[in-house]
């Protein structure tokens, strides 16, 4: 390959159980992914934290989180309910769908007094956070939203991943991905991408989740299909042969609002 290819590889969901976190854990052996997304408001954050928050070979960011997509698994948010009411439904939990607020605003101050207290949360468990993106993306619902992440992760010295917006990549499902994913990324041009992905394990925990969109067990065999990507060690040896270089949110190139 003669072109430079820049990736900013990332992991979501860090913290929001005990096998997403096996499956980063796993994921992280081979040496490609650089960025993890830790979800302050999930249950597994204290366990992601004594995991993963000492590892300097890792980008940290806040997936910050404003909604609890499964039917069976909820969370709410880190402030007091009581404090932020506007972002949760009667239950005091998060809603399913970002698509709740275009019914129901929410207060953006309370948007932001969240914000504050997941990344303060992830701070004190000892996350050096240097990013924030969106757990599905309220950021593209709500208005206004955008430019109040960018203005305070300007004024915390953070990176917002909107500014980093590239065309966006997939692992595919097919029988070898990591050579699917290659002969995609051969078909690039120079530049700087992203590849987002949701490794774990399969488990019972796993298959646990679901909605009307994704059963549990189809949750559970295509998260464990991303971790074994990252895995593979065929995946870091193409990197290398090749030329395709993975990246940190801090190594990569600001270009600006897209």
């Amino acid at each position: 390959m003669q072109k430079p290819i820049f990736m900013i590889t990332r992991a979501d969901d860090c913290g929001s159980n005990h096998s997403a976190n096996l499956g980063i854990l796993k994921a992280l052996e081979g040496g490609v992914l650089k960025n993890v997304s830790v979800m302050a408001a999930c249950p597994a954050a204290e366990e992601a934290a004594m995991m993963f928050a000492g590892r300097t070979d890792i980008c940290f960011g806040l997936h910050f989180v404003l909604n609890a997509e499964w039917d069976n698994i909820k969370w709410g948010p880190v402030s007091d309910p009581a404090a932020v009411p506007s972002l949760v439904e009667t239950s005091g939990f998060f809603s399913q769908s970002p698509s709740y607020f275009k019914e129901h605003p929410p207060v953006m101050a309370e948007v932001m007094t969240e914000l504050e207290a997941q990344f303060q949360k992830l701070g004190e468990l000892g996350f050096h956070i240097r990013y924030v993106d969106t757990h599905m993306m309220p950021d593209w619902v709500i208005p206004g939203l955008e430019d109040e992440l960018r203005a305070w992760c300007s004024a915390r010295g953070l990176i917002y991943w909107g500014d980093y917006l590239f065309q966006d990549l997939d692992v595919s499902d097919g029988d070898d991905p990591v050579a699917d994913h290659i002969n995609q990324v051969e078909s690039l041009r120079a530049g700087q991408y992203l590849l987002v992905t949701h490794p774990a394990v399969d488990s019972e925990e796993m298959r646990a989740l679901g909605n009307a969109y994704e059963s549990g067990p189809q949750i559970a065999k295509n998260r464990q299909n991303d971790s074994l990507f990252w895995a593979n060690p065929q995946l870091s040896a193409e990197y290398r042969r090749r030329g395709i270089h993975p990246i940190r949110y801090d190594e990569a190139e600001n270009p600006g609002r897209t």
